[in-house]
């Protein structure tokens, strides 16, 4: 058995005080094999209670990239369940399987987590052409069969893959054509099934063209295709598949956001990587800073926590941020104590939200 530390924050909802900050709750918890055991109980209640404040924007979430998922054995950095129970929600970076390629312990670990403590979890992947992450296997392995039958080069086989790959899209190869955005269209509507199917929260597209990436085929490579995708995708997951707000499955950018204004209303959370910034600027697309959450890097600044606790503390002139959060923020896990610099972001990341609160109410009563 081991005892592990729980913290929460002061936040109310539906007649629940969350305990403060300094307040410690001991938790005994067993763990097999990266499940945790311990099924449901009041802490765990209360703490989806605090997750669901979040919801419509009503505080700033705690986010990261997770980058070494391996819940299995003694060392427990892999675990999804070892991350600071406050995390609001987590983009997969180092991949998030469909149901038929996940482990039985990655299975038991994820479903502890979404379940139990209420996080969202996110598939990512840095897109750059359609059908990337969703084009099945047989449709390469059949090209490198005939290939390796005739003798073809690896100019030739990648030539081919690509054209496999459009053709079960059904794209026909004129880009900008009326069937090159019907073959999106197919891409969107597949993106967000197989969320279903896998049961993953929510999807955060890594926008990086312009930026080095190599893998384009030109079906999508600009703004405007990428524009037409995510309002194609609102149809079955995003904020525009809710119009009421009870709940939907998230759509999150980040990386280059330039130009994409036009999507104000169709993304839940514009993701910036601040990396190395101590004073980020909080400069959402679509001018909503509730929706922009500022980002660290901690690939490279995980022993010294790099910007992430000032970052943590800053807030827009109007209004407040989105959150806070770190790229492979997992490589946290080995300070002492574990998630060290996480743990403090999430505490400033409400603390200044709940003072700028409650000066708005003090404002308010004033008037």
């Amino acid at each position: 058995m081991n005892t592990l530390k729980k913290l929460l924050y002061i936040v109310p909802f539906t007649g629940l005080l969350f305990a403060s900050c300094t307040d410690v709750e001991k938790i005994e918890v067993e763990h097999i094999g990266g499940y945790n055991t311990i099924g449901d109980c009041e802490y765990y209640q209360n703490l989806r209670a605090y997750k669901a404040t979040a919801n419509n924007y009503g505080r700033p979430v705690a986010f990261g990239w997770f980058s070494n998922w391996s819940p299995a054995g003694a060392y427990r950095k892999g675990y999804l369940t070892s991350m600071p129970d406050s995390m609001d929600i987590v983009s997969m970076w180092s991949g998030a399987p469909n149901r038929f390629k996940i482990t039985p312990e990655q299975k038991a670990d994820k479903e502890f987590v979404q379940k139990v403590k209420g996080t969202k979890l996110l598939e990512v992947s840095l897109l750059s052409y359609m059908g990337k992450g969703r084009t099945p296997d047989w449709v390469y392995e059949e090209v490198e069969k005939k290939g390796e039958e005739e003798g073809w080069g690896e100019s030739e086989i990648e030539l081919q893959k690509k054209l496999a790959r459009w053709k079960f899209w059904g794209f026909e190869g004129e880009f900008e054509s009326e069937n090159h955005y019907e073959s999106l269209a197919r891409f969107a509507k597949a993106l967000c099934d197989s969320l279903y199917t896998s049961e993953w929260d929510g999807y955060d597209i890594d926008w990086e063209i312009g930026s080095g990436v190599f893998d384009m085929d030109g079906t999508l490579s600009t703004n405007q295709h990428l524009i037409f995708l995510v309002k194609e995708m609102n149809k079955y997951i995003g904020p525009k598949s809710d119009p009421e707000g009870k709940g939907h499955k998230l759509i999150c950018i980040d990386g280059r956001m330039s130009g994409l204004g036009e999507l104000d209303g169709y993304v839940d959370y514009w993701i910036g990587q601040n990396y190395g910034s101590h004073r980020p600027s909080i400069s959402s697309p679509d001018g909503h800073p509730e929706r922009y959450i500022v980002t660290e890097n901690f690939e490279q600044y995980a022993v010294s926590g790099g910007g992430l606790l000032d970052q943590a503390a800053t807030m827009p002139a109007k209004g407040y941020k989105g959150g806070v959060g770190a790229y492979r923020f997992d490589n946290d896990y080995n300070n002492t104590p574990d998630y060290k610099w996480m743990r403090q972001a999430i505490q400033i990341n409400q603390q200044v939200f709940n003072e700028w609160k409650a000066n708005q109410s003090q404002s308010g009563s004033e008037e």
